[in-house]
């Protein structure tokens, strides 16, 4: 099962197990973990009371007593950030593999972490995240599990990494006009449409035009010209999948694992030849194949999608596909980061 980056309080998202960032007293004395002790209730604060010391890294599990979401707490004690430390890191990386190997002995399906160590014990946002997604990605390698990674802020996202600045310069470039200003003057008076406070907007046909006449100046393209499409047009999009699967050479997990998407999800797409996906889907699974920008488009007209240069989203597949870029993960963070739909799940 995928991984999914979202905004979200701890206690309001349904998991079989939430992850409770705590001191190594497990007192329950602030942030989150005060939070999640006042939920729990005072039988969760006798028990972490009789167990005692927690080390950094280690895990510690209870029910859930009062908390309604879950069935579990796994209370972690998280390192204190002491500038670039090697330990201090692999103590950071302990806290979501113990965690996860803790849900994974008891077969937990689904599992809710906050950013450990982010807040109060000051680990910066950005490292802390990529700690957190290597971790839990190199695990989902090998197990069928939900997580969530609760993040409430963008200061979290490295946005002066490499792919981050390509990308928003890549979106400067396809988005700035490069085109001269279509006169409203030259268009009839009567062709003219009230927008927002009273702006002129054209209406009906001449918008259309207009569109289309942007679209050709950005693209270089005919106004009309649409490429072929290289697959049979009566095939559908499940069968497309599992053609171009095996045309590759893949194996079904290979792709709905790095496509971020569940199983159940996967082979439901590929045993229902009328499955229409939706577009966030059908983009993850192109992901997942690494299928050149030609093979995605393809891909996606079977589900009646194209990858335009007029929507952000769009657009940053569009150069992830053409720089071969296939760690979804990344992709969803920069994603995410600006607002945008998340690739998978």
């Amino acid at each position: 099962m995928p991984l999914s980056i979202c905004r979200n309080d701890i206690l309001k998202i349904r998991a079989d197990a939430i992850v409770d960032p705590t001191d190594c007293f497990l007192s329950g004395s602030g942030g989150t973990d005060l939070q999640i002790h006042s939920a729990a209730g005072e039988k969760l604060n006798e028990e972490c009371l009789n167990h005692g010391f927690l080390e950094t890294g280690e895990v510690f599990v209870t029910p859930s007593y009062d908390c309604k979401n879950c069935d579990y707490i796994i209370h972690t004690c998280g390192p204190v950030f002491d500038g670039e430390n090697e330990e201090c890191d692999e103590q950071l990386r302990s806290c979501y593999r113990n965690s996860l190997n803790a849900a994974a002995e008891r077969e937990l399906e689904s599992i809710a972490f906050p950013l450990i160590s982010s807040g109060s014990f000051a680990y910066p946002k950005g490292k802390a995240l990529r700690i957190a997604t290597d971790t839990i990605t190199s695990f989902l390698l090998d197990h069928e599990m939900q997580v969530y990674l609760l993040v409430y802020d963008k200061e979290a996202f490295d946005t002066a990494s490499k792919l981050f600045v390509d990308i928003r310069n890549y979106l400067q470039e396809q988005l700035e006009p490069r085109y001269d200003s279509i006169s409203y003057n030259k268009v009839p008076s009567q062709h003219y449409a009230t927008g927002h406070r009273g702006k002129p907007k054209l209406a009906g046909a001449f918008e259309k035009i207009r569109e289309n006449m942007i679209e050709s100046l950005m693209t270089g393209a005919p106004v009309h010209e649409k490429e072929e499409p290289s697959f049979e047009p009566d095939e559908s999009f499940s069968q497309c999948l599992i053609r171009l699967i095996d045309e590759k050479g893949m194996k079904d997990p290979d792709v709905y694992k790095r496509a971020n998407i569940d199983r159940k999800l996967f082979n439901h797409i590929k045993n229902d030849v009328n499955y229409h996906p939706k577009k966030e889907t059908a983009v993850a699974l192109a992901i997942g194949m690494r299928l050149n920008l030609r093979e995605a488009n393809d891909l996606l007209e079977k589900a009646g999608f194209v990858l335009s240069r007029s929507s952000r989203f769009d657009l940053v597949i569009r150069y992830c596909l053409e720089q071969h870029i296939y760690n979804i993960f990344e992709i969803n963070e920069y994603l995410f980061a600006e607002d945008q739909k998340t690739l998978g799940c």
